[in-house]
């Protein structure tokens, strides 16, 4: 009888029914999604900044999170990837997967000062050290505590019970469509080209987590004519139930040359393109252009405003209130955001999402367990 009793084990049915959960974790300005799978395995989407380390952590314990099977990194910047070294002291990391080195690494002043000089003044002197700093420390803990997995478009991240196909890496994207996917987009036509991004935004791991009926996007920080290429003159991904919005809702205005112009993010033709029902932004409470007179702040909500008009689009959640910026013009009720004002660190807020796998799901806000319900797509 124990023999035939294993034997029935392991003719057991090997698919998942359980749902898919998702955790948007304030961090301030940068992101740090965990996604855990209906196999128990657990994704974490970027790793915010070095100071988000501790909350990051904390919304694991509160969750029952004890390891991350796949962190997945979209690019080498500090609100992406600077809190990992801490939080894979407090979190196991088995995978690491990303799109290989750092393209900034050593780059001298004089490159940054071209890439980072805006209205407001050329970059500290020591900007270059701090990034280079930072990178070799996400390179140390990488090497010392986990198993290295580099990805390119057309890959897909091995997650039990989840299909996770990447999208972008390197400033290359997918050269084929995702089945299903490869229609015409008709909101291309009022798109305009716009030079691609050398540094680190340009190269981001963009991924397409699919979970049964239920999809969700994250680009990463993905610029404003890679992005383009997944969606124009065919929309190679197809439509999304939430789209996490790509490069924090940036929008940089046109005057302050093409380059800058160039690191926006949204297009009609990305966002329409999706045809997102929900879309999450996760963003602190300083939004881009706070610099500038109140007045240019408009020029700085483009992308938040073509998320906004989408259509088809139920809501905006957002990790925190923007409080100063051109995002601040388009902050959804109180009721969708997880973070209305004061420091994040008091306390780890996070916004909840649980998808069936029907393509039904919920979200939830951890600061007041608001919760709404979003039926199947039919």
């Amino acid at each position: 009888m124990r023999y035939l009793f294993i034997f029935f084990v392991l003719l057991a049915p090997t698919g998942f029914s359980q749902p898919t959960t998702f955790y948007f974790v304030d961090v301030g300005h940068g992101n740090a999604t965990f996604i855990g799978a209906p196999s128990g395995e657990v994704v974490l989407l970027d790793c915010g900044p070095p100071d988000a380390a501790d909350r990051i952590a904390n919304c694991a314990r509160q969750n029952g999170i004890r390891q991350v099977d796949y962190l997945v990194v979209s690019h080498f910047e500090g609100d992406h990837m600077g809190a990992a070294p801490k939080v894979s002291e407090a979190l196991p990391i088995r995978n690491w997967v990303d799109h290989g080195e750092s393209v900034t690494l050593h780059k001298s002043y004089e490159w940054w000062a071209a890439h980072r000089t805006m209205a407001n003044g050329p970059p500290p002197k020591g900007m270059p050290k701090s990034i280079d700093d930072g990178w070799e420390k996400f390179r140390t803990a990488r090497e010392r505590s986990g198993n290295h997995i580099v990805v390119k478009p057309g890959d897909s991240v091995p997650v039990k019970g989840l299909d996770v196909k990447v999208l972008s890496g390197l400033g290359k994207t997918l050269a084929a469509p995702l089945r299903g996917a490869g229609q015409p987009n008709r909101a291309c036509a009022g798109v305009d080209k716009r030079p691609d991004d050398d540094a680190e935004d340009g190269q981001s791991v963009g991924v397409l987590i699919t979970a049964g009926k239920f999809r969700m996007i994250y680009l990463g920080d993905l610029t404003w004519s890679t992005a383009n290429a997944l969606f124009c003159p065919n929309n190679l991904v197809g439509t999304v139930d939430a789209y996490l919005i790509t490069h924090h809702g940036q929008s940089v205005r046109q005057s302050l040359g093409p380059y800058y112009y160039g690191i926006s993010c949204c297009s009609i033709a990305e966002v329409r393109g999706l045809h997102p029902r929900v879309a999450f932004l996760s963003l602190g409470a300083v939004g881009h252009g706070f610099a500038d007179p109140p007045e240019l702040w408009p020029e700085y909500s483009a992308a938040m405003k073509v998320v906004r008009a989408s259509p088809g689009l139920e809501d905006l959640w957002q990790t925190n209130k923007v409080i100063t910026g051109g995002e601040a013009t388009t902050n959804p009720d109180d009721q969708f955001i997880a973070n209305i004002g004061g420091p994040p660190s008091e306390q780890v807020r996070f916004l909840k999402l649980v998808a069936e796998s029907d393509g039904s799901f919920t979200v939830t806000n951890s600061r007041t367990g608001f919760t709404k319900s979003y039926s199947a797509r039919r």
